[in-house]
């Protein structure tokens, strides 16, 4: 799977959450004006540019509930063209087993916004718009993180390459590197460690930017299903309840202290008569420009983090492969000369 795959985008770049934010924003405009859910994810799907829409719509399509075909498709349950059928005998198979996980976050997020809704019988609209909302946050995100990573990843990519340059060099000055690397027992050594210091160094920088790119879960996100509970006038334990069974099914991954989070949001509102819902979704916006600042944080921290495998790794490749044949072959050629 390539890098960009890995990381969420598109073919053409973009990050994967805008392509799914434009569909459910479309949806909630559908359903605002009054139109059935089934036939507003088939207009949806028709123009759908994110493969999990279209799997979704298929579900629906074949009378399976929005909330539970968007979190099959969020667990990449493989729904073809073939008959509504066979998509349901899919779809029940994946409820009996639990779900698989490891699946789309910004699916299943929006799976678990229209399950809790549901559940409520809190307006449909509003809660897709808040989930695109938190979708096109976690895209700008993305964004953000890959044009920090530009450089970073331009400097990786270069240094990879310099045991090959100092190679090249070494052949421009006349030695024959891999004759002198294979004629001896220090040769041999060299070049062994040579190749594994630089296949080492490759896997170590790869696995840097990796992490530094990592998109995580959907932040604030239960914030958003709290505050989706409640305006349907749920009672906060129901609303608890509620959510942890539908962030289950969904496969959502949890986010570290959100629940802690919650619980100081409501607190602060049953002390002071504020409106729960709207500090719970002012809270939301919060944990979503703090993950998106702390990404751009990780792509800066990549550059410096990025000399470890090139000190460690890469440079000594280079001495070896580059620096070594040479040293080598002028001896081998001083000694050749006073025999």
């Amino acid at each position: 799977m390539s890098e960009r795959r890995k990381t969420g985008h598109d073919r053409s770049g973009r990050p994967a959450d805008d392509l799914l934010s434009g569909s459910v924003e479309a949806l909630a405009v559908l359903l605002d004006a009054g139109i059935s859910p089934r036939s507003a994810w088939e207009y949806v799907a028709a123009e759908a540019t994110h493969p999990a829409v279209v799997r979704a719509a298929t579900l629906v399509a074949a009378g399976v509930p929005p909330s539970e075909a968007l979190a099959a498709a969020a667990r990449r349950g493989r729904v073809g063209a073939g008959s509504d059928g066979m998509a349901v005998r899919a779809w029940r198979g994946r409820v009996t087993d639990g779900g698989d996980g490891g699946g789309d976050a910004g699916v299943a997020a929006v799976a678990a916004a229209w399950a809790v809704a549901d559940h409520a019988g809190a307006s449909l609209a509003p809660a897709l718009r808040g989930a695109a909302e938190a979708l096109r946050d976690r895209a700008g995100a993305e964004r953000d993180i890959a044009t920090a990573l530009a450089g970073p990843r331009a400097t990786a990519r270069l240094m990879s390459w310099l045991p090959l340059v100092g190679v090249v060099m070494a052949y421009a000055i006349g030695v024959d590197v891999i004759g002198t690397l294979v004629t001896g027992p220090l040769g041999w050594m060299a070049a062994g460690s040579g190749c594994g210091l630089l296949i080492a160094g490759r896997s170590w920088t790869r696995t840097l930017v990796r992490s530094a790119a990592r998109a995580g879960p959907v932040s604030g996100i239960e914030h958003d299903l709290t505050a989706i509970a409640l305006a349907g006038g749920m009672s906060v334990p129901a609303a608890r309840e509620t959510i942890a069974q539908v962030v289950r099914r969904s496969g959502l991954d949890a986010v570290v202290d959100s629940d802690a989070s919650v619980d100081r949001v409501l607190r602060i509102a049953e002390r002071a008569g504020a409106p729960a819902i709207e500090l719970l979704s002012a809270e939301a916006r919060q944990r979503r420009r703090t993950a998106r600042a702390e990404g751009r944080r990780r792509a800066e921290l990549l550059a410096v983090r990025l000399l470890l495998p090139l000190g460690v790794c890469v440079l000594p490749a280079f001495v070896l492969l580059g620096v070594v044949p040479v040293i080598l072959g002028m001896m081998s050629s001083t000694f050749a000369g006073l025999t």
